[in-house]
């Protein structure tokens, strides 16, 4: 193996980690919840209440889902066997908490390296209505570490959110000569 491929290895590996920590300690968190004005509250209008041992259920997958390779249908499979949930349902969870846990797995890379300055945050091309991600891309670069106006620090922003965070400005690195 080439040093270049040890070192992406490494990378990816550090990132998975960087993931599945963020999966251990907040997959499942948002299941079933609405935001009103600014605080998180059960949402009265779910058709599947989520219950707090669903979401220790959800956060326990998605955990070692990160730690090992897994194949997206065994993770669907997983969130429907532990939860009861139709297998649509199962598919939005996993995608979904797959979406975050990565995101944010990146987005601490980012911030431990130190190199990026600000973010962007960019539509996917299967965005079609307005929402909070328009408002967020408008936004333009955003210091790494502050929030969107969405109040996100990354995409997603929603249940189904294909956007990424670009990097949008590096920091000035010294060179020595």
């Amino acid at each position: 193996m080439t040093d270049e491929r040890r070192f992406t290895s490494s990378v990816i590996s550090d990132v998975n980690q960087l993931a599945m920590d963020w999966a251990k300690e907040h997959a499942g968190e948002l299941l079933g919840t609405k935001w009103y004005d600014g605080e998180k509250s059960p949402d009265p209008s779910e058709k599947w209440p989520v219950s707090e041992s669903t979401r220790m259920a959800i956060r326990k997958i998605m955990t070692e889902a990160f730690g090992r390779e897994t194949r997206m249908s065994d993770l669907v499979q997983r969130v429907q066997d532990a939860t009861g949930f139709p297998k649509e349902r199962a598919e939005v969870i996993a995608d979904t908490e797959v979406s975050f846990a990565q995101s944010r797995g990146n987005l601490e890379a980012w911030q431990r390296m130190g190199v990026v300055r600000s973010i962007r945050w960019s539509t996917s091309m299967l965005h079609t209505e307005r929402d909070a991600c328009d408002l967020n891309a408008e936004a333009g670069a955003v210091p790494i570490g502050h929030l969107f106006p969405s109040g996100d620090p990354a995409p997603p922003a929603h249940i189904g959110c294909r956007c990424v965070a670009v990097i949008a400005e590096l920091n000035e690195t010294k060179r020595k000569h």
